[in-house]
């Protein structure tokens, strides 16, 4: 795949733009980006298909196709699944999150394409959000563009939802393509908040399959198409759904046949499962008239010379019947409370180009009377004025799109880690890690991050660092300060991977209650009962908000409390209490002490950073010597010079197979079971 890759982009400096495009169920999402990806034809596109690949698509010169290992859903799209026995999902998701990442370092895309996500896919996160962040942290000019149907599927909790698409549309997008003619169907019909999204959004028109793109079918199974005989196409697309639908279509032909001469072709689609396409096989070879396939490259073409269409109505379908101009009668799909192809089909119906099919329709005597009643309709079929050129539209979209500026201004307040020229300090690092995996030992490390309340930058910035590194972090939340924007976006990154983010406790309100000396939250000035007030007050808080995201892990602010302090966080069950690591440990609790050995800033002139050899000359000493290592940070301070130094140190470390990142959920076990011990 290097290689091949090498040698497209030596070619020419053309565009080079990357496709992203994940199908669980159908195949529509696929026929669309690959449309798309045809009408790129003065770039190098590479073409990445998540799902199941199929066979016979015509693919031009300049797209090259990255199949990752697929992954499907049920129809209900409650689960996701996988194609081998050998490996599970996590072995799967692992395996695709590091083929893209190396696919966007090795491609070096001007533009990066991903259908349907955010509005849609979120089961993908895993990959995806951590690949949104590498690009972002990156420093390239890679744009990142959301290709988007017309319609968009209602979810249970909408609300949540749009705030999810919002945020991260913001985040880490630069135009959203929606590819709907806006005098048909507008975004904001099924979505809210459009108004909230500050990158650019175009519609494009619809997208159809280009005519030219179709070969002229002349013949079915020897037969002329073109004889007198009426042509009936009955399709279901990727063949996962619709099967009632093709037998109902079977058994309505064989009772029409005798008055009604006519042919029928079906098309099941490449991923009905065997043991449904196998008995309608037998069922239509039973009758001359019909004939059964999987898939065909030239659909269009059979549509455009068939008498009548019957199928679903997904939005390739329906754009294959505007352009042909083909009676057609159409059955939505509607699962898990899908309503997208009844809405589309509903109004196609009201402007007299289609006929739509309701539930009872599907008997097959009644779907003989409507298969007759279309057949002996003399009136021609209404032309229409909804742009289908949407492919085009897309093509020179993502042209400007190249030719601009990168104006998002927020990718920029993190430089990139630069390989080519490394910092003095770090050729030091790489041989002491190279030392200890030469010796065979593991080192234990974990990062904790205090002051989590707002949804700030430099917090978002840490964030993408973890979702991009694959690195755990703890986040010491203030419960009384926290916002409803920071817990969207904790909520957001924990999506990729639940074990990413480690959510506890920093004290209450982080106020200091000290009328003199060293500010303190929980000091001499509080009583027993007041830290227990408190503390339990905003313990209730996290966990009411973030459930079995929440870990009972506390944090004091300022690093300071007292022995009645120990006594709250005892009697409401906390497992790990977490400060500056001291010459004692505290060991007479029913919780564990996890605190940090190595805070990156020094403050006793306010925040200052250390310097980088001073950081990673203690770091060093920290790892060798002792059981487990901590480093604080405190992303309110953090400039761009400390989010790239971490970053730097974040890729050796991870780079480095002996080296163990943790959670305070990860290191409880290891440190409560005196598992651990000084060297």
């Amino acid at each position: 795949m290097r290689d091949e890759l090498s040698d497209k982009t030596a070619v020419a400096e053309k565009p080079r733009v990357l496709i992203y495009c994940q199908h669980v169920l159908g195949m529509g999402h696929l026929i669309r980006s690959m449309t798309i990806a045809r009408a790129l034809n003065g770039c190098t596109v590479v073409f990445v298909n998540g799902g199941e690949s199929i066979s016979g698509m015509d693919i031009p010169s300049w797209v090259t196709i990255v199949n990752l290992p697929p992954i499907t859903s049920d129809s209900e799209f409650q689960g996701l699944n996988i194609h081998s026995k050998d490996t599970t999902l996590e072995q799967v998701q692992r395996a695709r999150k590091n083929m893209l990442f190396e696919l966007v370092d090795h491609f070096r895309p001007d533009v990066m394409i991903i259908e349907l996500f955010p509005f849609g896919r979120k089961r993908f996160a895993f990959e995806l959000l951590p690949l949104l962040a590498h690009i972002r942290l990156s420093a390239s000019s890679t744009k990142v563009v959301c290709s988007l149907r017309d319609i968009l599927v209602t979810k249970p909790d909408q609300t949540r939802h749009e705030d999810w698409v919002v945020s991260l549309m913001n985040r880490y997008f630069d135009l959203l393509l929606i590819h709907s003619d806006p005098t048909f169907q507008t975004l904001d019909e099924t979505f809210s908040r459009c108004r909230d999204l500050r990158c650019d959004v175009q519609y494009t028109g619809f997208v159809t399959q280009d005519s030219d793109m179709s070969m002229n079918v002349q013949t079915i199974d020897g037969q002329p198409t073109s004889d007198g005989v009426p042509l009936i196409l009955v399709s279901v697309g990727g063949g996962r759904v619709g099967h009632e639908l093709l037998d109902s279509a079977i058994r309505a032909s064989v009772l029409l046949v005798p008055t009604v001469p006519h042919r029928t072709l079906l098309f099941a689609g490449p991923y009905m499962p065997d043991h449904q396409y196998e008995p309608l096989h037998a069922l239509a070879i039973q009758h001359p008239h019909i004939e059964v396939r999987r898939f065909t490259a030239s659909f269009q073409s059979l549509m455009r010379q068939a008498a009548l269409s019957i199928s679903m109505a997904g939005y390739n379908t329906c754009m294959n019947l505007l352009n042909t101009g083909t009676r057609a009668l159409v059955w939505p799909f509607t699962g898990n409370k899908n309503d997208e192809q009844t809405i589309r089909a509903r109004k196609l119906e009201q402007r007299g180009l289609l006929t739509l099919l309701e539930p009872p329709d599907l008997r097959p005597e009644r779907l003989a009377e409507k298969i007759a009643a279309s057949l002996n309709h003399s009136q021609v079929l209404s032309g229409h004025s909804i742009n289908t050129h949407g492919g085009r539209a897309t093509a020179m979209a993502i042209e400007r799109l190249v030719a601009q500026p990168h104006n998002r201004t927020t990718h920029t307040t993190v430089a990139s880690v630069s390989r080519s020229q490394p910092d003095h300090w770090l050729t030091g690092f790489k041989q002491f890690l190279d030392a200890k995996e030469a010796a065979g030992r593991t080192l234990h490390l974990f990062l904790r991050d205090d002051d989590v309340d707002e949804d700030e930058d430099s917090l978002k910035h840490l964030l993408d660092l973890a979702l991009a590194r694959g690195v755990p972090m703890n986040l010491e939340i203030i419960p009384g300060r926290l916002t409803p924007a920071c817990t969207a976006a904790l909520k957001n990154a924990l999506r990729a991977d639940h074990a990413l983010l480690s959510l506890n406790q920093h004290g209450w309100m982080h106020s200091n209650h000290e009328m003199e000396g060293r500010k303190c939250e929980f000091g001499s000035s509080r009583s027993f009962t007041q830290q227990l007030n408190d503390i339990a007050q905003g313990k209730a808080i996290l966990e009411g908000t973030f459930d079995e995201l929440f870990f009972p892990a506390f944090t004091p602010p300022w690093n300071r409390c007292t022995t009645d302090t120990y006594r709250v966080l005892d009697e409401l069950g906390f497992q790990v209490f977490s400060k500056d690591r001291g010459k004692d440990r505290l060991t007479e609790y029913r919780f564990s002490e996890i605190s940090t050995t190595l805070d990156l800033y020094t403050w006793k002139a306010g925040a200052r950073m250390k310097s980088a050899r001073e950081i990673v000359r203690d770091l060093m000493v920290q790892l060798d010597t002792l059981p487990f290592v901590g480093l604080l940070l405190h992303h309110k301070v953090m400039a761009e010079d400390a989010f790239k130094f971490l970053d730097q140190i974040l890729c050796e470390l991870r780079c480095s197979s002996v080296v163990r990142f943790h959670t305070f959920q990860t290191l409880f076990p290891l440190v409560a079971g005196s598992q651990m011990v000084h060297r």
